[in-house]
């Protein structure tokens, strides 16, 4: 009995012993540190993760340049350069003589789209007497002779809704690919007047919003004084100009055919 007492006895003193060096080994800096740290690790699963901005898509507007090539295709070049920008331009093939064979082979090595637009710009031949095809075969040729690659890209003069059924079975066969536009600058109304050209541009920018626009001009003295202006709006507006080719997945034709 007496041995009993004296085991319970000496339990009972290690007791407070015992509690008082844990007191004193959790208040130690050492210890303070990894519970510190512990504490932290912790709480790092269930912070909220960064979130990094991304780039919203860029909006791009496609300034087609018709019935070149003239002698001012050369200068537009030029301009279109200072401005950092490169264009589609649509030629009509009887254009392509002399000089103008070197200054579109310098527009499309400077990175400019090159696009047929027929050989004669004829309504009467190219609809009326069946020569849409034929004719832009016959550019085909011509452009692949000069460029040394085929080239698929077109625009029907006037637009393709003068294109009849036929005629569009055979563009989808040869695997053209259309463009028509969406915005005209009505630069044969505003002949001599280079500021309206751009305020026109200007005005219709303010529509889209979903699509890209495709902006129609004309190889013409106008167009020449209208791009400082045509550029600085189309950027003002949020767009950035690029050139367009056969492989853009955006289409854009009046018969709104997916094909084309």
């Amino acid at each position: 009995m007496k041995k009993k007492i004296i085991i319970i006895s000496s339990i009972l003193l290690l007791i407070p012993c015992l509690v008082v060096g844990i007191s004193l080994f959790l208040k130690s800096p050492d210890v303070a540190k990894v519970e510190k740290k512990s504490r932290k690790q912790e709480t790092l699963p269930h912070q909220a993760p960064k979130q990094v901005p991304t780039k919203s898509k860029q909006k791009i507007a496609y300034l087609t340049i018709d019935d070149g090539p003239t002698k001012h295709l050369s200068e537009i070049v030029a301009a279109l350069k200072k401005e950092n920008v490169k264009a589609t331009f649509f030629l009509v093939g009887n254009n392509i003589t002399g000089d103008r064979k070197k200054e579109v082979k310098e527009a499309a090595e400077a990175g400019h789209s090159i696009g047929m637009h027929s050989m004669t710009h004829d309504s009467k031949k190219l609809y009326k007497k069946g020569q849409f095809i034929p004719e832009m075969k016959q550019e085909s040729t011509l452009i692949n002779g000069l460029l040394g690659k085929q080239i698929k890209l077109i625009r029907a003069p006037y637009g393709s809704t003068y294109l009849n059924s036929t005629q569009i079975k055979k563009v989808k066969e040869e695997k053209y690919r259309l463009l028509d536009w969406n915005i005209d600058s009505e630069d044969w109304r505003h002949k001599g007047q280079p500021q309206k050209i751009v305020a026109s541009v200007k005005e219709r920018l303010d529509k889209f919003h979903k699509i890209s626009p495709v902006i129609l001009v004309h190889e013409t003295e106008d167009t020449l004084k209208a791009i400082p202006g045509l550029i600085k709006a189309i950027r003002e507006k949020g767009f950035e100009p690029m050139p367009y080719f056969e492989d853009n997945d955006f289409h854009m034709n009046f018969i709104k055919d997916d094909g084309l």
